[in-house]
């Protein structure tokens, strides 16, 4: 049986953390408001990102920055015509870094949440990472419905863990890992059937030589990915809202998410529910 009491404490911890960062971002964002030609003028734009999740961003075996968000970051650079400074960001730092001004925006990979947007304003959809069902060859998985059949692998604490609990019938075995990686290489052991996490999944499946024994079963839910700004800085979010839009038509975003994740970037949406991509609502 799964224990409701934690998702609902879950439930008010983030309710809390946004309530917390909304006020420290009413005072901090006028004074921190970055615009495209502030940037220009100042001649670099720190821009947060990820270092150790491949392939979105990482260091390379140059000690390079390196992966689809690091080729994003450099594309704006060229366009507002700055030197790009780096600042690593995680989970658990990048809100803050950008509230406090410690980044003049982020592109860093970022789940799209109701919750994160009263704090942050997101650009709209330029990636999706969707929570996919990776499970061995021979195991019938097809639906939420056929995980019960199996002993089901997710990384403890991610954003995988309570939507799996939530889809997964009563009574399914469910085992947690530490991070990504024991979580794949769970399942290339044999210590579970199947895993629910990121496309990206399937990236580490092919390097080990494991496309034969493993492999998706199907989408459990979409993943929408942005970048932010700060709330009021609406003249670098439109510059980044049109960057978007205009690399989406030219193909440019596309070609970058078939060369980094493998697949077929998706047809992103531009309007979501409860999310304002605009900074005018």
């Amino acid at each position: 049986m799964f224990n409701t009491a934690s998702t609902l404490s879950r439930s008010k911890v983030l309710g809390g953390f946004a309530a917390v960062l909304l006020a420290a971002t009413s005072f901090a964002t006028t004074a921190l408001a970055v615009t495209p030609e502030e940037l220009k003028a100042k001649g670099t734009a720190t821009i947060g990102v990820q270092m150790d999740q491949f392939p979105w961003g990482f260091i390379d075996q140059n000690g390079q920055n390196d992966g689809y968000d690091i080729e994003v970051a450099k594309l704006i650079a060229k366009e507002l015509g700055v030197q790009l400074k780096f600042e690593r960001i995680t989970g658990q730092n990048r809100i803050p870094l950008l509230v406090n001004g410690n980044v003049d925006f982020l592109v860093p990979s970022m789940t799209i949440t109701e919750e994160r947007a009263k704090v942050i304003q997101y650009v709209i959809p330029y990636a999706s990472n969707d929570i996919t069902v990776w499970g061995k060859a021979d195991a019938d998985i097809e639906t939420n419905e056929d995980l019960s059949k199996y002993v089901i692998g997710v990384n403890r604490g991610s954003a995988f863990e309570p939507l799996l609990v939530k889809v997964a019938p009563q009574g399914t075995e469910i085992k947690r890992f530490d991070d990504d990686a024991t979580t794949v290489q769970a399942l290339l052991s044999g210590q579970v059937d199947a895993i629910v996490g990121s496309i990206t999944y399937g990236l580490v499946i092919k390097q080990t030589g494991n496309e034969a024994s493993f492999g998706r079963k199907y989408k459990v839910s979409d993943n929408f990915q942005g970048m932010a700004v700060r709330k009021g800085d609406q003249e670098m979010l439109d510059f980044l809202n049109d960057f978007v839009a205009r690399h989406t038509a030219d193909g440019t975003l596309d070609a970058l998410y078939k060369k980094w994740i493998g697949v077929d970037r998706a047809k992103l949406p531009t309007t979501l529910p409860g999310v304002d991509f605009t900074g005018k609502q």
